[in-house]
């Protein structure tokens, strides 16, 4: 596998809020640990939220997925590891009431072998770019502007530039009920798999994004993460840029 990663807070916010994980669990095994995380609230609050979310994801999958057989474990054990991260966001807010309502979105995907298992909650997306060139979002938005989306209201192009499109309907922290999807799937030799915060794609067209794949030199795949995050900024950088991705090579064993 090949990895490429880049975070900016963009040309607007005075801090970036955003965190990311690239982690390597076993290269022999095509076995890796990717995750970008959002986060909001005053205070620098928005900073640490991501930040914990991050880390505690990263304890659980280093500690415990070594332990998972299967597809439902392991996306069982992801689920479990959010979870975790949501408890711990709440603990830190009753410790500092500086925190109260913080939170974040989390997008996680454990490579393992030929599979992806994918957690997701908030507004941070999850793409697979085919070899052939084709796109296809993996998550879906839990926002107001998701949800309008997906009921034919409006355009991907309509949503970058709603009024609501940061309005989320879970995240990490938040009162009321967490919504964390799940799921498995495949990916192929030459695939890519793109995590990215909405700083991206709120300035940049999922049909942009495969484009700026395709023409990615395989010995160069690691300035893919800078190259997207450099077209969000010369867009106008409204917001913390995230990018993580990673590209499939050979045969790898499950």
């Amino acid at each position: 596998m090949k990895f490429s990663a880049q975070t900016d807070r963009g040309r607007v916010r005075p801090s970036n809020e955003d965190a990311y994980c690239l982690e390597v669990l076993d290269a022999g095994a095509g076995r890796a640990l990717l995750a970008v995380a959002d986060g909001m609230g005053g205070h620098a609050a928005g900073e640490v939220a991501s930040a914990l979310a991050i880390a505690t994801l990263r304890e659980r999958v280093l500690t415990q997925a070594l332990h998972w057989t299967g597809d439902d474990e392991r996306l069982l054990g992801l689920g479990d590891a959010m979870v975790a991260a949501h408890a711990a966001i709440l603990a830190a807010q009753g410790q500092d009431p500086r925190r109260a309502g913080m939170g974040t979105t989390l997008t996680a995907v454990l490579i393992w072998g030929e599979y992806l298992y994918i957690g997701h909650t908030g507004d941070s997306r999850a793409y697979l770019v085919g070899a052939e060139g084709g796109i296809r979002q993996l998550t879906d938005d839990h926002s107001v502007v998701g949800e309008l989306v997906r009921g034919g209201s409006l355009t991907e192009l309509e949503a970058m530039q709603h009024p609501q499109r940061h309005v989320l309907t879970s995240a990490l922290g938040t009162q009321g009920r967490l919504r964390v999807d799940l799921q498995a799937t495949l990916w192929h030799p030459g695939d890519v798999v793109i995590l990215c915060s909405d700083g991206l794609t709120n300035l940049v067209t999922a049909a942009e994004i495969a484009e700026r794949v395709r023409l990615a030199a395989v010995d160069h795949f690691d300035s893919l993460a800078r190259e997207l995050v450099e077209l969000a900024n010369a867009r106008g950088g409204h917001d913390n840029i995230t990018v993580v991705a990673a590209r499939r090579g050979e045969e790898v064993r499950a």
